[in-house]
């Protein structure tokens, strides 16, 4: 399927990424690194240069809201701001995301824990961006029902952990059916979920 953008008068093909190639190039897109995203689809996609700018420059950073004009309310993919005209792929945001992260973030809580040495440690941040992107597929979260990634956490909030978010059922039904994990997050009276190993810099989440 092809789109026209109105602002720009191009076609644009239709873009169907894997989950986590979907992750990728938009992390890259987010964190403007656009040539790198124009290599990426190249690479992997065999277009070429110019359909992969064109692409590229029609991904809005931010979901929702227009990359050429200040409307924020795109309400589906492949859509047509209504105020400029121009195209928009609106993308949804990968289901392992900043938002998930950062409420992951405030439910870590360690003074019940009942080890002494982290009584007062806290986390200042979750990395949305795992160790290997490819676990993020719908096939390797039905497979292994784990994420790898890394968390700051300590006294200061700053010793870099291994963290592995292990995904109950609810999390991984929510997962393969493009439902967000926020809810999958037990709350801080549950004392169970969190496994944590200081002394190897290690941390284990369990998700219900």
């Amino acid at each position: 399927m092809k789109f026209y953008c109105k602002k720009c008068k191009n076609e644009i093909n239709e873009l169907n990424l894997p989950e986590e190639q979907k992750f990728e190039v938009i992390g890259l897109v987010k964190q403007d690194f656009k040539l790198f995203a124009i290599k990426k689809l190249m690479d992997e996609f065999k277009v070429s240069h110019k359909e992969a700018k064109i692409i590229v420059t029609h991904l809005n950073p931010e979901y929702g809201k227009c990359h050429r004009c200040d409307f924020d309310e795109l309400k589906k993919q492949n859509a047509e701001c209504p105020k400029c005209g121009a195209f928009n792929y609106n993308l949804d945001e990968p289901i392992f995301n900043n938002d998930f992260c950062t409420h992951l973030e405030w439910k870590l809580h360690f003074e019940n824990l009942g080890i002494e040495s982290v009584k007062r440690f806290w986390c200042d941040g979750v990395d949305p961006i795992p160790f290997d992107l490819k676990s993020l597929s719908k096939e390797n979260i039905k497979k292994n029902k784990s994420i790898l990634t890394r968390a700051w956490i300590g006294e200061d909030g700053q010793g870099v952990y291994e963290m592995e978010i292990k995904l109950g059922k609810k999390a991984v039904e929510n997962y393969i059916n493009g439902l967000s994990l926020i809810d999958c997050i037990p709350e801080k009276e549950n004392k169970d979920w969190i496994k944590i190993k200081p002394e190897l810099n290690k941390i284990q989440v369990e998700l219900i």
